[in-house]
């Protein structure tokens, strides 16, 4: 079965996505219903969480393997959870793909802020990729070590 993960906020970034994760991955838009994306207080990225009536915008990463899946857990850390949730692709086709949901003791985080890309990419991307590439060196050193 081929992995798919739905991308919302920084993971949306394929450069992001590409030091995260170990590569790139083809992706298309897509948009999980009953769900919000916020910012979170504090933060440069945002969260889901279910909320009845509501849409996410993102696009789907497919052919993920279990070795870029576990560094997106490692990166995602406890804040979120990952969901097998049903998201519907561009062209109207549904399909299954990971998501990180804010996990329920997290959830008063959320702002009332949406996540505005172009925004992050103006003034957090430089300092957000910075702080990605250390990520990858901790995950080196734990190798090593």
């Amino acid at each position: 079965m081929e992995i798919r993960l739905f991308a919302y906020g920084t993971l949306l970034v394929p450069e992001v996505m590409e030091i995260v994760a170990g590569r790139g991955f083809a992706s298309e838009p897509a948009r999980l219903a009953e769900h919000r994306c916020r910012l979170l207080r504090g933060a440069v990225y945002p969260g889901v969480l279910p909320v009845h009536g509501e849409t996410t915008e993102g696009r789907v990463h497919r052919g993920l393997d279990a070795r870029a899946l576990a560094r997106i857990d490692r990166f995602e850390g406890a804040l979120y959870e990952r969901r097998a949730l049903e998201v519907t692709l561009a062209s109207g086709t549904g399909c299954e793909a990971y998501v990180y949901v804010l996990r329920r003791e997290h959830r008063a985080l959320a702002t009332d802020a949406r996540f505005d890309l172009a925004a992050f990419r103006e003034h957090h991307l430089r300092d957000y990729l910075a702080g990605c590439r250390a990520f990858v060196r901790e995950l080196s050193d734990e190798a090593a070590g």
